[in-house]
C-alpha cells in the first residue's frame, strides 16, 4: 500500500517557460533557499532541447509529527531524480524520490500541459511509501500532508521567481 498525492497549479507561464526556470542554476539555488532546506547539492542539470534531467540531493528539516521524527530523525536527505521529456507542446517527467538509509520512496510523474497561449497546469501525481511493519501508513500520510504544504510553497515562489524574468 501506499498513499496518492495528486496537485495541479496553473502557471502564468508556457512549459517551455516553466522547463527553462527549472534549467535555471539561480532558480533551483533560490529556491531551496526559499524553501528553507538545510543544504542541497544539483548533482545533475542537463538540458537540450526536448529532454531536461534533474539530480538534486537535499537536506531538509523533518517537519513531522514525533513518531515519525522517531523513524526519519529531525532532518531527511532526499535524493531526486527528475526526466523530463518534450511531448507536443506539453512536457512529462518521471520522478524517483528516496531517503538513503530510511524506508521511505517517492515516486511519480509531473506533467506541464499548455492553457491557452500564455499559461500551463503543472500536474502531480505521486505515490508515497513507507517500507516499515505497523506505522508505515501513518508515516505515509505525515509525509504527504508535509509535501503538499511544501507544493504550496513552491508553487507561491515559483510565481514569484516568474515575475522577475
Amino acid at each position: 500500500m501506499s498513499v496518492q498525492v495528486t496537485n495541479t497549479d496553473r502557471y502564468p507561464a508556457t512549459p517551455d517557460q516553466l522547463i527553462d526556470m527549472m534549467s535555471n542554476p539561480d532558480y533551483l539555488l533560490e529556491k531551496y533557499q526559499a524553501l528553507g532546506d538545510v543544504e542541497f547539492t544539483v548533482d545533475e542539470q542537463e538540458r537540450a532541447d526536448e529532454s531536461l534531467s534533474l539530480k538534486i540531493d537535499r537536506t531538509v528539516n523533518a517537519n513531522l509529527p514525533d513518531f515519525a521524527k522517531k523513524i526519519v530523525g529531525e532532518t531527511s536527505q532526499l535524493v531526486q531524480t527528475e526526466k523530463w521529456t518534450k511531448d507536443g507542446d506539453s512536457w512529462v517527467c518521471d520522478f524517483h524520490t528516496e531517503s538513503p538509509g530510511k524506508p521511505l520512496k517517492m515516486n511519480g510523474t509531473f506533467k506541464i500541459v499548455p492553457v491557452g497561449d500564455s499559461e500551463s497546469d503543472y500536474s502531480v501525481q505521486m505515490d508515497i511509501k513507507a517500507g516499515i511493519p505497523l506505522v508505515g501508513k501513518k508515516l505515509e500520510k505525515s509525509v504527504a500532508s508535509e509535501t503538499k504544504e511544501n507544493m504550496s510553497l513552491e508553487f507561491q515562489f515559483n510565481v514569484e521567481f516568474l515575475s522577475r524574468s
